[in-house]
């Protein structure tokens, strides 16, 4: 690429590089500095290398850092996978497993690194490129899964533009891989690359900043059912209120035993849009997700079920169908990031057994 086109690109990339900086700014602007926060700024200073990377000017220009800036953009898939898990799935935690794919893109790291030829430069990239496309997709998938359980507004709309744009972006750089890791594309291609990143750098940033105290903090959910006589009800809205109100008696009834309900289910029993609906759970009762509300109530029913001795009988799998869980596994996996304990060690604990 040389002349014009080859102004124009390191301009946009150079505009880019700029609006991420304040991004990520953004993102670690406000303390405490959350899990959810310190990837999104590593996500968006990742990015940033590898739009410098991509660039034979930029990279040229920036000397003794040129190998870091190339590393990190080599896991720059993973730590964007890693932010998308924590923006779109509210119990995403950095467990051992989600560090597998970093060890994958290393290998393309390393052989850059060692400056490898042959075989092992072949299968590095190979295993770099079909990670990029593995985490790609499990990502454009977790925002996709949670889209109905969602509860606040913005995030979910943003779950759907999210999910289109990793496709067309993500497409699009593996199709620049694909022609040449080391080759520079053609111009054409760089160009519309840099284009659509500018524009999907500075959507994010519009939407970040409109959105951030929803989506990156938010408040601490409830881990039990409010009282009937919630402060929290005092100030609501005069609109809401009768809502709220047969929200709350519809719960007391025990509505949340139903198998597999769900927002627009429980929004016509209440007998409000399925926004308002939302709306009301997560502004009022401080739920990011509707699993989490249900969850609020069919914990504790299930503790007080294990810990009862005239249902030591019950088989755990009876009494998570009880409290309105469909199968062992998810009900395992709630009581289980609530309490610290499977439900069996909690009902050996409570009750002395063996």
């Amino acid at each position: 690429m040389t002349g014009g086109p080859l102004l124009i690109d390191t301009l946009l990339r150079g505009m880019i590089v700029g609006a991420q900086a304040l991004i990520a700014l953004g993102f670690v602007a406000r303390r405490p500095v959350t899990l959810r926060r310190g990837l999104g700024a590593a996500f968006i200073v990742s990015t940033a290398a590898y739009i410098v990377n991509t660039s034979a000017p930029l990279i040229g220009a920036i000397g003794p850092l040129a190998l870091p800036v190339h590393i990190l953009s080599i896991i720059a898939p993973v730590i964007f996978w890693w932010f998308a898990l924590s923006l779109f799935d509210d119990r995403f935690r950095m467990r051992w497993p989600v560090l597998v794919p970093l060890l994958f893109v290393s290998q393309l790291a390393f052989a850059f690194f060692l400056k490898a030829e042959g075989l092992y430069w072949t299968l590095a990239l190979a295993l770099a490129r079909a990670t990029m496309i593995a985490v790609f997709a499990h990502a454009m998938y977790t925002a996709l899964r949670y889209l109905n359980d969602d509860l606040i507004e913005g995030r979910r709309r943003f779950r759907v533009i999210f999910a289109v744009a990793v496709a067309i972006v993500g497409f699009a750089i593996n199709y620049q891989e694909t022609l040449g890791y080391r080759d520079q594309p053609p111009p054409w291609l760089l160009l519309s690359q840099a284009s659509s990143i500018l524009i999907m750098t500075l959507g994010f940033g519009v939407w970040l900043l409109g959105m951030r105290p929803a989506v990156l903090d938010g408040e601490a959910p409830r881990t039990s059912p409010p009282a009937a006589a919630d402060p929290q009800a005092m100030a609501l809205k005069p609109a809401d209120r009768p809502a709220y109100e047969r929200l709350m008696r519809l719960m007391a009834e025990g509505v949340w035993r139903e198998e597999g309900l769900t927002v627009p289910a429980l929004a016509e029993k209440v007998g409000v849009p399925e926004h308002q609906l939302r709306q009301l759970i997560n502004g009022q009762l401080g739920h990011r997700n509707f699993s989490a509300f249900l969850n609020a109530w069919r914990l504790p029913a299930a503790q007080a079920l294990l810990a009862d001795p005239d249902a030591a009988r019950k088989q755990v799998l009876q009494i998570a169908l009880e409290v309105g869980f469909g199968s062992i596994a998810p009900f395992n996996r709630a009581f289980k990031e609530a309490t610290g304990e499977t439900p069996t060690e909690y009902r050996r604990r409570r009750l002395g057994g063996p």
